[in-house]
């Protein structure tokens, strides 16, 4: 009987499409809030496929580091060593980089000199206030080319995006004549005039930031401040910045991984006081190195990680905000 009366009811059209509905609804999804099973699964291995797109080279370069020369050179060693080797980061790796605190101070020289031996203090005395200055004045710049009207915007913002496209290969040459008749090369002012004035490393892609943050803010809250009497500069203080937090937070991390990884203008403007993207570069060539030859692709890997190091805890601590901050600037649109 019950399987007379379900054919019955699987014979009835309106049964049927029910039945269908529910189907298509259970593997492809009711709307697009609620996912189906097949859509789950795609976007599941996409997301997947995509993760371990980036994450193969840094496993693969950890991976090598840890490794000793004879399973570099055995094939059937890929992904777990026979044997891990941590001298490859210290001393090789860390005295390749000059980060060893006694090779700082060495008789003869100034202060200066010997904490110029340091490529993780060079580094951090380019990185830090370059990225604090970036994320002041490129926020000034971006309230302006976002929110008001001055002469000659369209011709500036058609500089502003030149900035943008032109290779930073093709400025070196104007750079260093400049910044040699200022009397400023082989010092951070190489860095930090750009900073202070709107510009610096991806200064330009910082103003674009800004800018579209901003033009997402309800004018009402400048009208109302108008009204009660406030200059554009006060609203832009008083009003804007408390606003902007999210764009500072994205600033600031990507000027701290910018100037952090950058070797170009390094090795150029600041060649004097070698940092650690520029030392990298030192050891893959083995001639170039002063002292010490690193010839082994293990200690070129550790050297690597070490790198990248700090700027992995500097996401891992701060990913939360940094991707709420990267939605509410308008980048991911």
């Amino acid at each position: 009987m019950t399987a007379i009366k379900n054919n019955r009811l699987f014979s009835d059209p309106a049964y049927r499409r029910q039945v269908t509905i529910r189907i298509r609804a259970v593997l492809f999804g009711a709307s697009r809030e609620k996912r189906g099973l097949v859509s789950s699964i795609l976007l599941y291995f996409t997301l997947t496929s995509l993760a371990l797109v980036y994450f193969a080279p840094i496993l693969s370069m950890f991976v090598t580091s840890v490794m000793i020369f004879s399973d570099m050179m055995n094939p059937a060693t890929n992904w777990i060593p026979r044997q891990f080797e941590w001298s490859n980061f210290y001393p090789a790796a860390w005295n390749a980089l000059s980060i060893t605190p006694g090779t700082w101070f060495v008789p003869g020289f100034t202060f200066l000199q010997n904490i110029g031996r340091s490529t993780m203090v060079n580094t951090v005395v380019v990185t830090l206030p370059s990225a604090l200055f970036q994320v002041f004045s490129c926020a000034v710049a971006g309230y302006a080319f976002g929110r008001l009207d001055f002469p000659f915007k369209r011709a500036a913002f058609v500089l502003l995006i030149l900035v943008f496209v032109v290779p930073p290969q093709a400025q070196l040459i104007p750079l260093i004549w400049t910044y040699r008749g200022l009397g400023i090369l082989n010092t951070p002012l190489v860095f930090y005039g750009p900073a202070f004035f709107g510009h610096g490393v991806r200064g330009s892609l910082f103003v674009f930031v800004y800018m579209q943050f901003f033009r997402k803010l309800p004018k009402d809250l400048e009208e109302a401040a108008m009204v009660d009497g406030v200059s554009p500069l006060m609203i832009f203080i008083k009003v804007m910045m408390p606003l902007a937090k999210p764009a500072f937070m994205v600033v600031f991390l990507f000027s701290i991984v910018y100037h952090w990884t950058e070797s170009l203008l390094s090795s150029t403007l600041y060649s004097q006081f070698p940092t650690l993207s520029v030392r990298i570069m030192m050891t893959m060539d083995p001639d170039a190195m002063t002292g010490v030859h690193v010839t082994m692709r293990t200690v070129q890997m550790a050297t690597g990680v070490i790198m990248m190091a700090p700027i992995l805890l500097l996401y891992f601590f701060t990913q939360r905000t940094f991707t709420e901050s990267i939605e509410r600037t308008g980048l991911v649109d």
